[in-house]
């Protein structure tokens, strides 16, 4: 057992050396202040699980407060706590006392009332509601020498209610043909994209959208009509612009829009053995008519 007396002569008994009653003067003295004539008697005693049962007594052996401390961290954790409870208490009964309130923890709860310690999660980080929509459409792509039909299959996902919106697409395209006598060619594109929509006016059942992407794809070709017929996949990349009017219709979306894709490469067409060649077009527009379903 370990004793100490206070300035203020509080006579400290403590089972065990976490905390000792030494730590436990160190952190009351400054809150205690100048010395008084109290002779009250402060017990501390430690359990098995770290909480410390702690009271205070006068000279006659009468109880003051009693209170159970729960585990802290460190023992000068501990000592702390228990510094400020007893210097609350005497504060109480002694109005000779003047705190050091400038040091003093939080205030405990009254004498004899045992603390619930209750373990907060941070709370966690706060995101927007967000949109997802699922849209497919039919696609004409339109060149000078005819159009090819196609389709459009989209994911977009941005904030409930907001203007914009990430926006992933796959299109496939059919064969358009070429002559190039003494033959012909044909070729049809597959590509994705991958850009982002923004609303740039809209009402409470419509909107006018533009948007914009990267394109990446593979174009193929293939002859017909000459003494020898060949076939040929490559990979291009481009940018697509395009623009739509859409009814919001809750979690339907119908819409009309337009796109011109913009195609890095040129495909050129040759013949061998003659002088006659031909390019794919590197602009390419399309007309779609498609729907969107969001939840």
């Amino acid at each position: 057992m370990l004793i100490a007396w206070l300035l203020v002569a509080i006579k400290i008994q403590a089972t065990g050396d976490c905390p000792d009653a030494v730590d436990v003067e160190r952190h009351l003295g400054p809150l205690l202040g100048d010395a008084v004539a109290a002779r009250d008697v402060a017990t501390i005693a430690r359990a098995p699980d770290g909480s410390l049962a702690l009271s205070l007594a006068d000279t006659s052996g009468q109880t003051i407060g009693a209170r159970t401390l729960p585990p802290a961290r460190t023992c000068g954790d501990q000592a702390k706590a228990v510094a400020v409870t007893l210097a609350v208490w005497e504060a109480r009964l002694h109005p000779e006392i003047s705190l050091g309130l400038d040091r003093l923890a939080p205030e405990p709860p009254p004498p004899g009332q045992d603390v619930a310690v209750v373990a907060r999660a941070a709370p966690a980080p706060s995101w927007p509601a967000r949109e997802l929509a699922l849209g497919v459409a039919v696609v004409a792509d339109l060149q000078s020498g005819g159009w090819a039909p196609g389709a459009r299959l989209e994911l977009g996902l941005g904030p409930t209610d907001a203007r914009w919106r990430a926006r992933f697409a796959a299109v496939g395209v059919g064969r358009h043909r070429l002559d190039l006598p003494p033959g012909s060619a044909s070729w049809w594109r597959a590509f994705v994209q991958l850009g982002a929509d923004v609303d740039v006016a809209r009402g409470r059942r419509w909107a006018v959208v533009l948007g914009a992407g990267a394109l990446g794809g593979v174009v193929s070709i293939a002859g017909a009509g000459f003494a020898v017929d060949r076939a040929t996949r490559s990979i291009d990349l481009g940018g697509e612009a395009r623009a739509r009017l859409e009814a919001r219709l809750g979690r339907l979306r119908p819409w009309l829009g337009a796109a011109v894709a913009v195609w890095a490469r040129r495909q050129a067409l040759e013949i061998q053995g003659a002088t006659t060649s031909s390019a794919l077009p590197r602009v390419e527009p399309m007309a779609a008519l498609g729907a969107d379903f969001v939840w």
